[in-house]
């Protein structure tokens, strides 16, 4: 092992601790032509092995350096990244107590802990590779909740509907499709001018499909948007759907971190008021990708309805039966995820993270206050959350496909320069520069750069 962690060491101490542009990004042709990633019958030399990891480092966006905006995660988490090695060193699976013992005892302390910040006084949960699966798991609870016999029977019929905001993940659609609820019978409601969805828009959307002979069965919320962080109204929605009897998910991935925070908690008010909730450790929290958990507020619901198949070999019924979580995912072999984010929690506790979070949150005003004193910036969106959504908008008769344009150039060009790794994206009708503020390192520095950065390369486009 030590030939490969001298290479392991190398791409610690040399290949990416200088500082570095965040993105080396070039066209997929050009790469392919440049790197030589064929496979073949002959085994290659340890030589050519630590030489692919260089090139593997030297293209891949580091996402550690402070001026990559682009994703909703950024920065490095050391502890979690010891946790994510050894965890790989020791290969464990996560179905039964007995082939995971203490990986078992520290997901369930993790889904003790974060049920006591969602409030969930008596939950359960289970880890899963990314909140995509967790909202899959948040609809098929709701769907098992409306129709059980749909576990065995399948629809028998019915037509249920599901309902999101339009400015919710995608991931609702992949939901639909995979638990055959079908992408039409998805509804997306209407969002308030912050991005929120509208609770009398959702009472108009069940109305209409209750007049139809649908059946709802579940309501999605958000609590930090993709594009623009907002958080949906949980208090209004969970009236709506006590009301008609629905299942009501919040969708976390991102913005449910918020919680750790005293001063900043009241984002996500009432979130006790869910029945599921969905969290993401590696987008906020900065574990290494993948990461994350659905959150339940009553017990056994989540065996009831994932549960099935492998009495007869895999969950024994003996002393350490009750810590056996496989038959709560839809997973057979799971990773150990748990080490790395138990490791950091252990490391900084609650209130690492709820520094974390403060600090970012004055650093996200600080940047919309430079925003708005520049008569070339335009914000675009409320920045509630740690998402700042603006636009270089020149004094200049620039239709709105032009602005669009202009601004996906100079995201484009940045990168290309490597001077930052910034993303667009489009909201309302319009498009913008959408900043993520994720990384603790981060410094009100690097926010000046790259403004100037943007004024300089919108101008310098705008003269050319």
């Amino acid at each position: 092992m030590q030939q490969y962690l001298d290479i392991l060491n190398k791409a610690i101490t040399e290949w990416t601790a200088e500082p570095r542009p965040a993105s080396r990004l070039m066209p997929a042709h050009q790469l392919s032509e440049q790197l030589d990633i064929s496979l073949g019958e002959d085994g290659a030399s340890l030589k050519q092995l630590e030489q692919a990891v260089k090139d593997y480092l030297h293209f891949n966006p580091d996402v550690a350096q402070p001026d990559f905006f682009k994703l909703l995660y950024s920065g490095q988490n050391d502890p979690a990244l010891l946790g994510d090695w050894i965890t790989a060193l020791s290969n464990a699976t996560m179905h039964t107590y007995q082939v995971s013992p203490v990986a078992t005892l520290m997901e369930l302390e993790l889904i003790k802990q974060w049920n006591a910040l969602v409030g969930f006084d008596d939950g359960e949960g289970v880890m899963v590779p990314g909140a995509s699966q967790a909202n899959l798991i948040g609809m098929m609870l709701a769907r098992h909740k409306a129709c059980p016999d749909y576990k065995t029977k399948g629809p028998q019929g019915q037509t249920l509907v599901a309902y999101v905001s339009d400015q919710a993940h995608y991931s609702a659609q992949k939901a639909v499709n995979v638990l055959g609820i079908g992408t039409d019978n998805l509804i997306p409601v209407v969002s308030d001018d912050n991005g929120c969805m509208r609770p009398d828009a959702l009472k108009s959307a069940i109305q209409k499909s209750l007049s139809l002979g649908h059946t709802p069965f579940y309501i999605g919320l958000t609590a930090g948007t993709t594009v623009v962080g907002a958080f949906d109204p949980v208090e209004e929605c969970a009236a709506i759907a006590r009301r008609h009897n629905l299942w009501l998910h919040i969708d976390g991935a991102w913005g449910a971190p918020v919680l750790f925070s005293e001063n900043h908690r009241h984002l996500l008010a009432n979130s006790h008021m869910a029945d599921s909730v969905s969290w993401d450790a590696h987008k906020l929290m900065n574990v290494p990708i993948t990461a994350a958990v659905i959150l339940v507020k009553e017990k056994v619901q989540l065996s009831c309805c994932c549960s099935g198949g492998g009495g007869e070999y895999l969950f024994h019924q003996d002393e350490n039966a009750s810590f056996n979580l496989g038959e709560r995912s839809i997973q057979c072999g799971r990773r150990a995820d748990a080490l790395k984010v138990w490791l950091s929690w252990k490391a900084i506790g609650n209130k690492g993270f709820s520094d974390k979070i403060d600090f970012l949150q004055d650093l996200k005003s600080y940047c919309v206050e430079r925003v708005n004193q520049h008569p070339s910036l335009q914000m675009m969106a409320p920045a509630t959350y740690l998402n700042v959504l603006f636009r270089f908008q020149p004094e200049l008769d620039l239709s709105e496909e032009q602005l669009r344009n202009l601004n996906i150039a100079i995201c484009k060009k940045l990168r290309e320069d490597g001077q930052a790794y910034v993303d667009y994206a489009r909201y309302k009708g319009r498009t913008g520069i959408r900043l993520i503020i994720a990384n603790g390192a981060a410094t009100q520095g690097d926010i000046d750069h790259l403004l100037e950065n943007i004024l300089k390369t919108g101008s310098k486009l705008i003269s050319e």
